[in-house]
C-alpha cells in the first residue's frame, strides 16, 4: 500500500519525534516508528518472562534473526544466505576490510568525499598491512575519476554509494563493471542511501555493502547490516570469532564456520534492537511503499535544492543528482553558527565541517511546509548576518 500526499499527516502520526522539531537530520540517525518501540518492547517482555537461555529463547532467536535478514534482503533485491547482521555500517566495511588478505603494496581505490567510516579503516590498514590509498576526486566526471587509478596493483574500490558530505548519488553501477573488468572488487558504503533511494545489488553487480539500521530505515541504534555476494563469501575471513561463528569445534584447535554469513555473528546481539530493526524495515517496505518513499524524499530534497539556488549568498554544494541530503553554505556567517541559530527556532539540520557547510536531510515525513520554513530562515540568516 501506498501513501498519497495528503497522507503524510498519517505517516508523521507514527513517527513522535518529529513533532518535537522541524527534524531533518534523518542522515544522522532517523525518527523511531510507534510499532518499532512496540517491537522492541515486545521481545524485552519475551526475555523478561522466559529468560534468554534455553530452547524457547534460542528458538526465539534463531526465528527474529531469518526474518530481519528477509527483510533486509527484500530491501536490497539479496539472498538471505547473503545477508550477516552488523551493530553499524563501520562494522560491515570492517569486516570485508579485514576479512581480505592483504600482500604489502597492494592498492585501494576510495573517493574525497568519504566517511570517516570508510576512511579510518583504511588509514590503519595502510599503517598495518601496508597498502596504498589512491583517492579519487568525484566531482567531474565520477567513473573516469575512479577507474583511471586502477592497475594491477589494486585489489579494492571502497566508495559510498551516496555522499555523506555532498549528498551525491555515485554512479555504482559503471563503476563496478569496469573495476569488475579489471578483476577488482568493489565495497560500497551505504549509509547515506538505504531506505533514500533503491538498491539493486544484483542490478549494481556490487560485491559488498554495508547498511546502517538507524537512519533512512528508521531503526534502533546499534543495528546494520552487511551484504557479501555468495560467490564472494569464502574470499572474506573472519576476523572477530566466537561461539556463534562456528558450526563445530573442538578443544584441539579444530572448527568450521558457519557455510553462510551468520559466520561473522561472533557474538549474541542485541535480540530487542534487531527486532525493532525489523518492525522499521517492514513497515517501510509493505505499511507505506518504499517507491514511494524514494519518489518523495527526491521530490522534496530537489525543490530545497532548486530554491535554495535562488537566494543570493548562498552556495549550494550539492549537485542535481543526489539523494535526500542537501548541502549547502550561508555566506557570510560561520556554518557552526548557523546550525546553533536553526536548532534554536526549532529546525534540527548539521554541519558538515570540511566542506564548511550545512547539510539537511529532507526524507519522506518531512512536509513541504516545513522545506518552506528552513528555506524562509535561511533567508532571515542572511539579512541579519
Amino acid at each position: 500500500m501506498g501513501f498519497d500526499t495528503k497522507n503524510v499527516a498519517s505517516i508523521r502520526s507514527l513517527l513522535p519525534a518529529v513533532e518535537a522539531s522541524i527534524f531533518m537530520n534523518t542522515g544522522g540517525s532517523g525518527p523511531l516508528p510507534v510499532s518499532t518501540i512496540e517491537a522492541i518492547q515486545e521481545q524485552q517482555t519475551f526475555e523478561l518472562v522466559n529468560g534468554r537461555m534455553g530452547k524457547k529463547a534460542m528458538q526465539q532467536r534463531k526465528l527474529i534473526l531469518e526474518e530481519t535478514r528477509i527483510e533486509i534482503a527484500k530491501l536490497i533485491n539479496a539472498h538471505t544466505d547473503e545477508i550477516t547482521i552488523t551493530h553499524s555500517t563501520t562494522q560491515g566495511i570492517n569486516i570485508v576490510l579485514w576479512g581480505i588478505s592483504w600482500k604489502q603494496g597492494d592498492e585501494v581505490i576510495t573517493s574525497d568525499v568519504e566517511h570517516p567510516a570508510v576512511l579510518l579503516p583504511l588509514y590503519v590498514l595502510k599503517e598495518r598491512q601496508g597498502i596504498i590509498i589512491k583517492t579519487a576526486e568525484l566531482r567531474q566526471d565520477p567513473v573516469n575519476a575512479v577507474v583511471s587509478l586502477i592497475n594491477d596493483k589494486t585489489r579494492l574500490i571502497a566508495i559510498s554509494h551516496v555522499s555523506y558530505s555532498t549528498g551525491e548519488v555515485i554512479p555504482i553501477k559503471e563503476i563496478t563493471q569496469l573495476a569488475h573488468r579489471f578483476d577488482v572488487s568493489v565495497l560500497i558504503d551505504g549509509a547515506q542511501s538505504a531506505g533514500a533511494i533503491p538498491i539493486d545489488v544484483k542490478e549494481l553487480g556490487i560485491d559488498y555493502y554495508s547498511i546502517p539500521g538507524q537512519k533512512w530505515l528508521c531503526g534502533p541504534q546499534g543495528t546494520g547490516a552487511l551484504f557479501i555476494k555468495h560467490e564472494l563469501l569464502e574470499e572474506i575471513k573472519p576476523s572477530f570469532v566466537g561461539y556463534g561463528s562456528v558450526e563445530e569445534f573442538d578443544f584441539n584447535g579444530t572448527y568450521r564456520f558457519h557455510r553462510d554469513m551468520s559466520r561473522f555473528e561472533a557474538a549474541l546481539p542485541y535480540l530487542p534492537a534487531i527486532a525493532g530493526l525489523k518492525s522499521s524495515i517492514k513497515w517501510l517496505l509493505e505499511g507505506i511503499g518504499v517507491n514511494w518513499i524514494y519518489e518523495r524524499t527526491q521530490s522534496l530534497g530537489e525543490n530545497l535544492r532548486k530554491e535554495l539556488l535562488k537566494i543570493q549568498g548562498i552556495t549550494v554544494v550539492t549537485p542535481a543528482k543526489a539523494a535526500g541530503l542537501t548541502s549547502f553554505r550561508i555566506e557570510g556567517i560561520e556554518q557552526d553558527f548557523a546550525v546553533d541559530m536553526l536548532s534554536k527556532q526549532g529546525v534540527s539540520i548539521r554541519l558538515i565541517k570540511e566542506l564548511n557547510c550545512v547539510r539537511a536531510s529532507i526524507a519522506f515525513f518531512n512536509t513541504e511546509q516545513e522545506v518552506e520554513i528552513l528555506i524562509d530562515k535561511c533567508r532571515q540568516l542572511l539579512q541579519n548576518k
